[in-house]
């Protein structure tokens, strides 16, 4: 199934200055995603909010990952609404971040998520409209593979945890054809 494009907002804008679509001029500093699609070379998405327990309990293995395939896989987190906003749906969580009323307040979560949690990972936002939360459903937590503008992996929870093996075998799949 081809990957759908769609806006999204750098946490960091001067790393992206070279996709940057700055003909939008009522949302500037947008990314198309299509444009983090780089010929033969995989692409993965973790599409989720600070709030998800399940994504904070992996997120260090996230960074293994990261660090094991950068080289020749491109990542990067996608910040959506929040799983458990503070003030709609606290399921006894101990991170309190409210439902994002503004970018502003969507990046400032970003920016807290990759703070509390080390991320490692290059990290762009959903717009305002959740235009990626309605094309990839990533809620609360899932990663994607795109290889060659192909969505080739949906990872989902199993049994109320993540199990990246899926998300591991296909990435070395992909990186075997490649040398093939």
């Amino acid at each position: 199934m081809p990957a759908p494009d769609c806006p999204l907002v750098p946490l960091e804008p001067s790393i992206f200055t070279a996709i940057i679509d700055n003909g939008n001029t009522t949302s500037p500093n947008l990314v198309p995603l299509r444009s983090l699609c780089k010929s033969g070379r995989p692409l993965v998405l973790l599409g989720g909010s600070y709030t998800c327990p399940l994504y904070r309990y992996i997120s260090h293995v996230l960074n293994d990952i990261y660090v094991r395939y950068k080289t020749q896989v491109d990542f990067y987190m996608i910040q959506i609404r929040e799983a458990h906003a503070s003030d709609v749906w606290p399921i006894g969580n101990i991170v309190d971040v409210k439902e994002h009323r503004t970018l502003s307040d969507r990046l400032a979560a970003a920016r807290e998520m990759v703070k509390k949690t080390q991320l490692e990972i290059p990290v762009l936002a959903d717009t305002m409209d959740d235009t990626f939360l309605k094309l990839y459903s990533p809620w609360p937590f899932r990663f994607f593979v795109i290889a060659d503008g192909t969505l080739k992996l949906v990872g989902m929870p199993k049994e109320a945890h993540y199990d990246t093996t899926d998300l591991v075998k296909c990435l070395n799949d992909l990186l075997c054809d490649k040398k093939e």
